[in-house]
């Protein structure tokens, strides 16, 4: 039996592009359908539950990345990442793809589920390559470019979809055999690890390289709560821009991407940004940032002013996101980074999978407008729990 081992760091352009681009499908996986939810509850209006149904066509995938993503966390730590990474894209491409000519709402869940099947591939194998090819400085700039095409990616296909979703609510699922056009990079620029034995591994493994559960857990939790807040934007604002500000859905498509317009930008200074200041301190001013931003949203009343809101959010989310990916693969040995990892691309898409039904309880009891104002003030408030932590160690070291 063999387990994988950190390779040594690699240079080569083309391997970063690649992992970069790989990572970006992740962002497609759910929000590339966002602009045409509205169209879709139309076409299906007579389906019964379709308020709550519509949403779960763009989460779906979330739960079954949730639930494979442990699977393969095992295959990779015992079979190698590559060969799965080029398995998840075609699949990616082939189910992705299938609500452009299924006609039949139970069909397209279906499709919907596979399709998060494959992301949960795509996603364990692309994070553990950084990690294993990447150390250190190198490893933190390239976890805020992951973060950042990630963002940017969504930007494209956020705007795509809109523009898409006005030919048909079919069309936007086309987006999703842009996958095919990376395997011939994956195919030549990747490469597997080196690998070594278990019994070897397992003789220098000191207190150093044990699992830090505490911290695997804390991490976990968070990025569930954040991405239960993140997805509230997806899932409720191209209702909120129709209903209550009467936009069409290509400018909603624009009007959701500078959320990870801004994330994007803002994601590609993570490493300068972690040479100055720890890892609570980012938080504090990430959490801050998304919380204002999310409040902000629920005392809009123009186009612009939301488009501000959101850029704000969408800077404190640009980043979340790498801090805390840094802060796990830091903390964990290599012998068990895809079982680790894959664990937290579960609670990350477990978030993004419950976001529609946290929504649609709030919806029975307040406005969508109170919905941001609920969350940004949540948001703000685990900014402060950071902020107590901070200043309880500062005193404790003063």
């Amino acid at each position: 039996m063999v387990v994988k081992t950190v390779n040594q760091e690699s240079n080569a352009p083309m391997t970063t592009i690649v992992l970069l681009f790989a990572s970006t499908l992740t962002a497609m996986a759910t929000a590339a359908i966002a602009p045409a939810l509205p169209e879709i509850k139309i076409y299906f209006q007579n389906v019964p539950n379709i308020e709550i149904l519509v949403r779960l066509i763009l989460t779906i995938p979330a739960f079954s990345i949730a639930m494979g993503a442990p699977f393969m966390g095992v295959i990779i730590d015992k079979w190698g990442r590559k060969n799965l990474l080029i398995v998840s894209t075609i699949l990616y491409g082939v189910t992705g793809s299938s609500g452009f000519y299924l006609n039949s709402l139970l069909l397209i869940f279906i499709g919907r589920f596979l399709l998060g099947v494959a992301v949960a591939g795509i996603m364990t194998t692309s994070t553990a390559l950084i990690a294993d090819y990447y150390q250190d400085i190198r490893r933190n700039k390239v976890m805020g470019y992951q973060a950042s095409f990630m963002a940017f990616g969504g930007v494209i296909f956020l705007t795509g979809s809109g523009f898409l979703a006005v030919i048909s609510w079919q069309t936007p699922f086309l987006l999703y055999l842009g996958s095919l056009v990376l395997l011939p990079g994956m195919l030549k620029y990747l490469i597997e690890p080196k690998t070594e034995s278990k019994q070897h591994i397992n003789t220098n493994l000191d207190k150093k390289q044990r699992i830090p559960y505490k911290n695997v857990i804390t991490i976990y939790l968070l990025i569930f709560v954040v991405q239960i807040f993140f997805f509230t934007s997806v899932t409720e604002l191209p209702f909120f821009l129709t209903q209550y500000l009467s936009l069409n859905l290509d400018v909603v498509g624009i009007t959701l991407a500078s959320l990870t317009l801004s994330g994007g930008i803002v994601a590609l200074f993570y490493n300068k940004v972690k040479q100055k200041f720890n890892f609570r301190v980012i938080f504090i001013l990430a959490f801050g940032l998304f919380g204002m931003g999310f409040f902000m949203i629920s005392l809009s009343t123009t186009h612009a002013f939301v488009i501000l809101s959101l850029l704000i959010a969408g800077s404190g989310f640009g980043l979340l996101v790498p801090n805390i990916t840094v802060w796990l693969v830091g903390d964990i040995p290599e012998t068990v980074r895809g079982r680790i990892l894959s664990g937290f691309t579960s609670f990350l898409f477990l978030g993004q999978f419950f976001s529609p039904l946290f929504s649609q309880t709030l919806l029975q009891f307040v406005e969508v407008a109170e919905i941001f104002k609920i969350t940004g003030i949540a948001l703000f408030s685990i900014g402060i729990i950071f902020l107590g932590l901070y200043v309880r160690e500062y005193l404790q070291r003063n």
